[in-house]
């Protein structure tokens, strides 16, 4: 359901205005609208778009156009520069680009579809003024479904991989990638993957499922290292790209056919994997 991803934002969150005013006659006036937008994490990777409003005043007269990028979850904020209006308006906002829904008041509101917000005003106990010229409203970004995790949880799964540890590797030469499995309720979850290079087509990669028995901090060579290490079969192991001994990128190329036989993966992920897999996990590696 859609409302679960704005279970943690669904009321209206006033915006305290630093440029209202109260007139001569007591009136309490704004001449902008702030809007602020909470972008929640889909579940998927979300697409860079652009985010574009119109704001309408209560008659639908057109007032402004504003626009922001999405390239990630996090809290954005549009003003509008509106004619003056006396606090207590309501205005019309519509989303033009850039989402796949928002959420205000507890209601989703699609693409293009219009809603509108009231403005106020009030004191409290202690006659401190308060006021609202703006809005709070949760969207849903465009986000690309991850469909490289699912299809190697099939394939794991259905080819029923065991491993004596929690932990599975799975290489795939074709698709040039190293994905992590945890094992869950007696089944294979894939909780990350990444580019490598694999061996050269005088050097390939063997295939077949073996077992990771060794770490080592590196392998030194002249004037470059790899490392660390994870030894799976003979000198077979998933290393490091090639990095120069002052720590800057040999060749960091991934997805490549370039290596003696080694799976190579970029410095972070062999970081990443070392720490985490355990010795004896299965590492599995096909052509496919």
């Amino acid at each position: 359901m859609k409302k679960n991803i704005f279970s943690f934002l669904l009321v209206f969150t006033a915006v305290l205005s630093c440029f209202s005013a109260v007139s001569a006659e007591g009136k309490i006036t704004s001449n902008k609208f702030t809007l602020v937008v909470d972008v929640v994490q889909p579940e998927g990777e979300i697409k860079p778009s652009t985010l574009r409003f119109n704001i309408f005043n209560e008659a639908g007269e057109w007032l402004y156009n504003q626009h922001t990028e999405i390239n990630s979850a996090g809290r954005l904020t549009l003003e509008f520069p509106v004619p003056e209006y006396e606090i207590g308006a309501k205005f019309k906002l519509v989303a033009t680009t850039g989402i796949k829904y928002l959420n205000y008041c507890d209601v989703d509101f699609a693409l293009g579809q219009e809603f509108f917000v009231e403005t106020y005003a009030f004191r409290d106990a202690d006659g401190q003024l308060t006021v609202s010229d703006g809005a709070h409203i949760a969207v849903c970004p465009l986000f690309s479904i991850d469909t490289w995790a699912g299809k190697a949880e099939d394939i794991v799964n259905s080819n029923h991989i065991w491993s004596d540890t929690d932990y599975l590797i799975w290489v795939s030469k074709s698709n040039y990638m190293v994905s992590v499995f945890l094992r869950e309720a007696g089944s294979w979850k894939c909780i990350k993957y990444f580019k490598c290079s694999i061996g050269a087509p005088g050097t390939p990669t063997i295939t077949g499922q073996y077992r990771y028995y060794q770490y080592q901090t590196r392998w030194q060579y002249d004037g470059y290292y790899v490392g660390p290490i994870m030894r799976f079969y003979g000198g077979y192991a998933i290393h490091s790209t090639l990095i120069n001994n002052n720590g800057t990128d040999r060749d960091a190329r991934v997805g490549k056919m370039i290596s003696h036989g080694c799976v190579r993966v970029r410095p972070e992920n062999i970081k990443w994997l070392t720490y985490y897999v355990p010795l004896g996990t299965k590492i599995y590696v096909t052509n496919n």
